[in-house]
């Protein structure tokens, strides 16, 4: 080998070292002596409450709080080499980095889990016209911005590690996960949650072979929760529900704990369960990542009954249809640039941004190819001065990827395009595509701040529900 050969294998290894390194403290949120165990910070239930919190109170990082403070300049190294070579550093960063040991999962307390989502809000004694609650995805992010309503989730992900297995061996992965299931439920006697093992080769490649994935969905509305509702809901103010009815096969592992194979994208649910087959009950229920569980609805109904607030329920089938109506609030909103527009994905999002610069967002689930179709019919007969374009980069190599090309051919025809923190020439695998993301939603805001931000008010929304009911009575 050559000593320039030498030199850049070295350097590639020092690359990795050295982000890895810098990746074991990935973002941590849940902590303190009653439950060491951190939800995700790029789990798609905590990025909404953290995008909401940056919206009303004007602080975070969006994205980037994923990352820790210095990882930009060694990520930046990884992106120089081959795609399958970043695949590879990234997935060696997974390994050393995400999530919690296994063996520690019967340290978890489930209800920090709630104290946390609560305490990323102002604990003053200020008051919310409306507070939203249930299943989180990123146009509800956008909703909330709006509203200037605090979210509370009914979702946290959290992960594993464990020793590397084949991203095809399901049973290995369900082996690992079961422990954790019992170790969770073993410690923690409270019946108002259950449990989600998720389990995705083809979306999450990069993460399956050394984590497990857990999902903690509450079933009930957790009594933290309720105590901030008491305290910083106006007088005359609303609770609103977003119910997402959204369903996906899961097994049935044991009481309260599940298992789903697969998720939302571009391929149907029988192909995952033809494909990674188990010996368990399976049963239609709502889906991991953004259906509202089962009952969720009829605790807040209760607890709203016995103080006299107001409900305003949201219950759509998938998570696309939220989209639409955020962005139609956008759209409603006195102040709005409606010649602009904003596409985010997944937890490439900041509503901050869209409401301090009047920009309206449309929000895509996943980086799969049924997103080009839904997009063009959202925008059919409409055409803007400047579409931003915000795809995810998913590692993955997943089957079901939407290529750029065909989303720049269809967005083109509706304005000009600008890709925002995607390098065409490295996506899906381009680690610096959050650093540039985010950059760009600074110079957003520096350039197009609006004096008062977007604000929805809240008869508006009813009014938008209504007519959704009524053109759909029209089909």
């Amino acid at each position: 080998m050559t000593r320039a050969g030498r030199f850049a294998r070295h350097g590639i290894v020092a690359a990795a070292c050295l982000t890895c390194g810098l990746l074991t403290g990935s973002f941590s949120v849940i902590g303190g002596p009653d439950s060491p165990i951190a939800v995700e910070g790029f789990d798609s239930g905590t990025r909404v409450v953290r995008e909401v919190a940056e919206a009303l109170t004007g602080e975070g990082r969006s994205v980037l709080e994923c990352y820790p403070w210095g990882s930009r300049t060694f990520l930046g190294l990884v992106s120089l080499f081959p795609s399958a070579t970043r695949i590879r550093l990234i997935e060696w960063g997974t390994r050393l980095s995400v999530g919690h040991d296994v063996e520690d999962a019967g340290r978890l307390r489930v209800d920090a889990l709630p104290r946390w989502c609560v305490g990323q809000y102002p604990q003053d004694d200020r008051r919310y016209e409306a507070i939203v609650v249930g299943s989180p995805n990123g146009a509800v992010a956008h909703l909330a911005a709006l509203l200037g309503a605090p979210f509370l989730t009914t979702s946290f992900g959290l992960a594993f590690r464990r020793p590397t297995i084949d991203a095809e061996d399901h049973l290995a992965y369900l082996e690992s996960g079961r422990a954790v299931v019992d170790s969770i439920l073993a410690t923690n006697g409270d019946d108002g949650f259950e449990l989600i093992v998720h389990y995705d080769p083809l979306h999450d490649r990069s993460m399956v072979r050394y984590v497990d994935f857990v999902r903690v969905k509450f079933r009930t509305l957790p009594a933290c929760y309720q105590e901030f509702i008491d305290r910083h809901l106006a007088a005359g103010g609303r609770l609103i529900l977003i119910d997402c009815a959204y369903a996906w096969p899961q097994y049935e592992l044991r009481d309260r704990a599940y298992v789903q194979i697969g998720g939302l994208g571009g391929i149907p649910p029988e192909t995952f369960l033809e494909r990674w087959p188990l010996e368990l009950p399976l049963l239609t229920r709502r889906e991991s990542e953004w259906g509202c569980p089962e009952g969720f609805a009829a605790s807040i109904d209760q607890f709203a009954a016995d103080r006299g607030i107001e409900t305003i329920e949201i219950s759509f089938e998938r998570p696309w249809e939220y989209s639409l109506l955020a962005y139609d609030a956008y759209s409603a909103c006195e102040g709005v640039r409606d010649r602009s527009l904003l596409i985010d994905c997944f937890n490439h999002l900041n509503p901050r941004t869209n409401v301090e610069t009047g920009t309206p967002a449309l929000w895509l689930p996943f980086n799969t190819e049924e997103g080009p179709a839904l997009v063009e019919e959202a925008l059919r007969g409409k055409a803007f001065d400047w579409i931003g374009f915000a795809l995810l980069p998913s590692f993955a190599e997943s089957p079901d990827t939407a290529a750029l090309e065909p989303w720049l051919d269809l967005l083109s025809q509706h304005g000009d395009v600008e890709l925002v923190g995607i390098d065409p020439d490295r996506f899906p695998t381009d680690p610096l595509a959050p650093f540039r993301f985010v950059d760009r939603m600074t110079e957003l805001r520096e350039a197009e701040r609006l004096d008062r931000p977007l604000r929805l008010d809240i008869d508006t929304l009813v009014n938008l529900l209504k007519n959704r009911d009524d053109r759909q009575a029209d089909r």
